[in-house]
């Protein structure tokens, strides 16, 4: 079944999973694009000037190896305040910029996808 012109053909197999219950959308951080999110390398490079810390060598590596958690444990570790101080940076960082174009309407769509004929 299409629900757009020329767009994907959906197997009826999805649509009666999704009826039943039994569909999970899995989102990356690009749904969040349009709220001028950070993806994650993004993320790591803008929770280490926040902090104003200079990746060190091991830190650095990590970043340079995709290895965005890492990294931030690593921060952790290293700076005063440890975990406290970096998820504080982390949600100044991830706030959200609500009135940029856009901004929910990927959000919006999963939450039209997610619900049932019924509602639910």
């Amino acid at each position: 079944m299409q629900f757009v012109r020329n767009g994907p053909d959906i197997p009826e197999r999805l649509l009666q999973a999704h009826e039943d219950g039994r569909v999970v959308f899995f989102c990356g951080a690009g749904i969040s694009y349009p709220a001028r999110l950070p993806g994650f390398a993004g993320l790591v490079n803008r929770l280490f000037d926040e902090l104003v810390q200079t990746p060190n060598a091991v830190q650095h590596t990590a970043i340079k190896a995709g290895q965005f958690d890492t990294a931030i444990g690593l921060l952790e570790a290293d700076i005063v305040g440890g975990r406290e101080v970096v998820r504080q940076a982390l949600a100044r960082i991830l706030a959200p910029d609500l009135s940029a174009s856009n901004a929910t309407a990927t959000h919006e769509a999963l939450l039209t996808l997610g619900r049932s004929r019924k509602g639910h």
